[in-house]
């Protein structure tokens, strides 16, 4: 069993509030986000030749006189959704709506795969060192959710705190284009954050696939031998 770095279990949770002269909220908004992650699934399906056909994201740090091939990759993504309730009221006193955030959800999860070659799987010195580097990648999957899920919530709540936890009063005929760009305003924030992060989960997944890595991997099993397939030959 190889060490992983768990998706915090529990969910972090904000409260907010706001008013103003003729909209008061009734009680502070809550912004919850949970991580959360699919169970590791571990694919030995496909050939050496079928895995050079793959689209990898990393970039091969060797150089362009060194012929390889890869034996595994780790694919999945993280995934995440946001999901916000309002709640209204008429406005006191005057022609309008008081409109504000109920709760705002904001869920992350990762669905993390590891795919090794058959051939290196029969081999059991090379799938075990295959496997050890795969999981670094994954740790590090894990490790950016897990960050990711402290941070999204505080800045959720300073971009809805700079325009406001309630609208109001609103009047009747634009109550609805309000509601919309509230909602929209979350998944604006939402989606700006994860286009950083995704930088820095690239970067990060980079470093994993290093040269000195990818010569230690090889080191460890120094008998073992890829078959022609591996490189296109028959």
């Amino acid at each position: 069993m190889f060490p992983v770095d768990p998706i915090t279990a529990a969910s972090l949770l904000i409260l907010a509030a706001g008013s103003n002269q003729h909209c008061q909220i009734p009680k502070p908004a809550e912004i919850n986000v949970v991580p959360s992650s699919q169970q590791l699934v571990i694919d030995t399906s496909k050939t050496l030749a079928e895995m050079q056909q793959a689209s990898i994201d990393t970039i091969n740090p060797y150089g362009y006189n060194n012929v390889t091939h890869t034996n595994g990759y780790m694919e999945g993504g993280m995934a995440v959704k946001s999901k916000v309730d309002l709640d209204y009221k008429k406005a006191q006193r005057v022609n309008g709506y008081c409109i504000w955030y109920e709760t705002v959800a904001i869920n992350i999860e990762i669905n993390p795969k590891i795919v090794i070659a058959n051939e290196v799987a029969q081999d059991r010195c090379m799938y075990k060192a295959v496997l050890e580097h795969e999981m670094k990648h994954v740790n590090v999957e894990r490790q950016i959710a897990n960050e990711f899920a402290q941070t999204i919530g505080r800045k959720v709540f300073d971009g809805l705190k700079q325009r406001g936890f309630i609208a109001g009063p609103i009047p009747p005929e634009s109550a609805q284009e309000i509601i919309k760009r509230m909602r929209k305003t979350v998944s604006q924030l939402v989606e700006f954050e994860y286009k950083k992060v995704s930088i820095e989960r690239a970067e990060r997944q980079q470093a994993v696939d290093n040269l000195e890595e990818y010569k230690s991997v090889s080191a460890k099993c120094p008998k073992y031998k890829p078959p022609k397939s591996a490189y296109g030959f028959r």
